[in-house]
């Protein structure tokens, strides 16, 4: 669909190709984007928040995942019981989102996962520690 409009600075009718912007066009405007999220302190605060929440969440999701194969149940019971603990998080986070907000939920529920991670490394190490004294003594 070609629209004829009129240059505003020249006054002569040019035709418009639709949405045919050209890659270099693209590549200007993320780019300028980027540097305003650099150069805008409060902006540059958030994102910097964001990320570093973003980044942490992937390593612990992905650690506990991953690191599966040092626990003494079976691998296929353990998936699925992480695959069921995921339907109470998804069905928390949608009413909560609603009534409290999403950035109150995303506190909370991060404060929730920091706690949790805490305690289950602090009783990994315990039974470590347990489990040394135990093996000197034999």
């Amino acid at each position: 669909m070609n629209i004829i409009r009129r240059n505003e600075r020249s006054g002569e009718r040019e035709k418009d190709h639709g949405d045919t912007r050209s890659l270099r066009s693209v590549v200007v405007a993320v780019v300028r984007k980027v540097f305003l999220l650099l150069i805008t302190p409060k902006v540059r605060r958030k994102a910097c928040i964001v990320f570093f929440l973003w980044e942490a969440t992937s390593i612990i999701y992905y650690g506990v995942s991953l690191n599966s194969y040092n626990l003494s149940t079976n691998l296929y019971i353990y998936t699925f019981l992480c695959g069921l603990l995921e339907i109470p998080a998804y069905l928390f986070n949608w009413p909560a989102s609603t009534k409290l907000g999403r950035k109150k939920t995303l506190v909370c529920l991060y404060l929730t996962c920091s706690v949790s991670i805490s305690v289950l490394t602090a009783l990994i190490m315990l039974l470590e520690e347990g489990h040394g004294e135990m093996r000197d003594t034999e």
